[in-house]
């Protein structure tokens, strides 16, 4: 069975658009990034503060809807870009088409997480992401805040993902052998935010050929994030 995987990216995403490319090589995947102009994202997102960088921004929900309606495969991944991609990543993503789900989810401590998602193609999913874009239009928020007030109201079979196979990286257990990771951010600021990813990243890729495609602006945060790191540590230390 194939799949059709679409992500969006952008100039300042490059660097995880490359990873993706480069890495996912199965062949049941149909991989279809969805180019967007930096200028789109530098107007609409980390417009309020203290809300999450996507607050108000429908774009994702947008092309998701667009992209349901236009597939020719019976599934589709509506991921992230910044995603660390493994192995076995279909072997692992069967089990839930086999069980005829029509959402998965990443989890995220308590909470679901729309950073990489696997969605069956019929109208339910279709009529319950309009129903998300509908309220984002009433009172514009965080897309994923109204999934995780929705979800539970949809009358289909939607589950998550195992934890440690399709994981993110604040609850992952340091040993399971995972499928894909999304990085997540300590929300430390914009430009601490992308450096954070790419040190996560960094602990599980060789990101040698991939450096050349982080913005020039965000190399002295990694340094940065580095020492944070180092004085958390540090203070930890004393502290125990």
């Amino acid at each position: 069975m194939s799949i059709e995987w679409y992500y969006i990216w952008s100039d300042k995403y490059r660097f995880f658009h490359e990873i993706l490319k480069d890495t996912v090589k199965e062949p049941e995947f149909v991989i279809n990034p969805i180019y967007i102009d930096q200028s789109y994202f530098d107007k609409n997102l980390y417009q309020v503060e203290g809300k999450h960088s996507w607050n108000g921004c429908s774009l994702k929900i947008d092309l998701l809807i667009e992209r349901l309606r236009l597939a020719k495969t019976d599934y589709i991944l509506f991921t992230d870009v910044d995603l660390i991609p493994k192995e076995n990543i279909y072997k692992n993503l069967k089990q839930y088409i086999d069980n005829n789900q029509t959402q998965v989810f990443l989890q995220e401590g308590n909470h679901l997480n729309i950073g990489f998602i696997l969605l069956k193609v019929c109208p339910e999913v279709i009529e319950f992401w309009e129903s998300i874009k509908l309220k984002m239009v009433e009172l514009p928020d965080h897309d994923q805040k109204y999934v995780n007030e929705c979800i539970h109201k949809y009358k289909m079979k939607w589950t998550f993902f195992d934890t440690q196979i399709f994981t993110c990286s604040n609850i992952w257990n340091g040993t399971t052998e995972f499928s894909i990771m999304q990085p997540l951010s300590s929300c430390l600021g914009k430009e601490f935010d992308f450096a954070e990813k790419i040190f996560v990243t960094a602990q599980h890729i060789n990101l040698e050929s991939y450096m050349k495609y982080v913005p020039e602006n965000i190399i002295p945060y990694i340094y940065k994030f580095q020492e944070i790191l180092y004085q958390t540590h540090k203070e930890s230390a004393v502290n125990s």
